[in-house]
């Protein structure tokens, strides 16, 4: 008999990824929070995921305002951003298209990367929501020390649409969506229990 079926269904209930989520919801002293069918660019998202996971979410926030910077009406601020790395298809060198194959190199020597501004609004929005989600279940806990241990995007629903072009032809004009989902989890928690220990 396998170790499955010995288990009872509370315990085999526990192991099964939460409603919504795509990872378990285990850790100590973890906060969540989630966005859906948020109208972005999924490529976008995936990389600023990447970009900032195993940050605090002080510093993440930080890095996120930094790329923001591009948005700016002044020069000066301009180039004071910084470019979220773009690693996916930025190697295909064979497609010569306009895309994930032609991203520039950034300054800093990060290789190819833009500035995905709408992308970085949203993950800052919903890293703030886990540290107030953070601040309401625990009162005695720094929440920009929490450490994003889980931050991913994907895709959503697709709202298909369609554009009428001449000789009653027409041609598919999909919408994309995304699904956001972050985890804060404080480890300084588990440092001080370590050394309580010895």
């Amino acid at each position: 008999m396998s170790k499955r079926n010995q288990m009872d269904r509370r315990t085999r209930r526990k192991q099964l990824p939460q409603s919504g989520y795509t990872q378990l919801l285990q850790g100590s002293r973890l906060a969540t929070a989630r966005s859906v069918q948020v109208d972005m660019h999924v490529k976008h998202c995936f990389e600023v995921c990447r970009a900032v996971k195993n940050k605090t979410a002080g510093e993440a926030i930080a890095f996120l305002n930094q790329v923001l910077k591009i948005d700016s009406n002044r020069a000066d601020v301009r180039r004071k951003a910084a470019a979220v790395p773009f690693r996916l298809g930025s190697g295909n060198k064979r497609k010569r298209r306009s895309g994930p194959s032609m991203v520039g190199h950034r300054k800093g020597g990060i290789g190819p990367g833009r500035f995905p501004v709408k992308a970085s609004r949203e993950i800052i929005k919903v890293i703030e929501s886990a540290m107030e989600n953070a601040r309401y279940q625990y009162e005695d806990i720094d929440a920009e020390e929490m450490l994003i241990t889980h931050i991913a995007a994907h895709r959503g629903r697709i709202r298909k649409g369609w554009i009428p072009r001449a000789r009653g032809r027409a041609t598919p004009s999909n919408h994309y969506q995304v699904n956001l989902e972050v985890f804060l989890e404080d480890m300084n928690t588990t440092v001080d229990e370590l050394e309580d220990e010895f």
